[in-house]
């Protein structure tokens, strides 16, 4: 089984980050003015805090053996079957819709009829390769 580490980009890292910061000195402002208890203080900031910590610094992976394609990210993980991934789109970056990815310009993968997922491991050659490997059916689209 071949393990992949997924790519770090700082943008995605701040687009992140930074709302989650302005809503939490928001609730704290909002706290202080009410003179809240510092029990309710640490769990309403604290707890969302620790736990959007732990996710974000989970930084997702992925793997592959000789069926399926492997990804984790956070509390997000599932298996795709290689056989069924159609085509990759390479060096593009999906917005909106499902991705388990930390960086952009990573790999669209479509499989089944409809379905894509969005991956951005740390050499999408290496992870390409590995995946014709197993299915040298895979049609590759290339951005330049």
């Amino acid at each position: 089984m071949k393990i992949f580490k997924s790519r770090q980009d700082h943008l995605i890292n701040a687009i992140t980050i930074v709302p989650l910061m302005f809503v939490f000195i928001m609730m704290f402002i909002e706290l202080m003015n009410d003179e809240a208890t510092l029990v309710q203080l640490m769990t309403v900031i604290g707890l969302p805090t620790v736990l959007t910590a732990i996710l974000l610094l989970s930084r997702p992976k992925y793997s592959i053996d000789n069926s399926y394609f492997y990804y984790k990210a956070g509390l997000i993980n599932g298996k795709i079957a290689i056989e069924n991934i159609r085509k990759i789109e390479v060096g593009k970056t999906l917005w909106v819709g499902f991705k388990p990815a930390t960086a952009r310009k990573g790999l669209i993968v479509h499989y089944n009829k409809y379905d894509e997922i969005y991956i951005s491991p740390d050499s999408n050659e290496n992870f390409i390769n590995e995946l014709l490997q197993y299915n040298p059916n895979i049609h590759l689209i290339r951005t330049i």
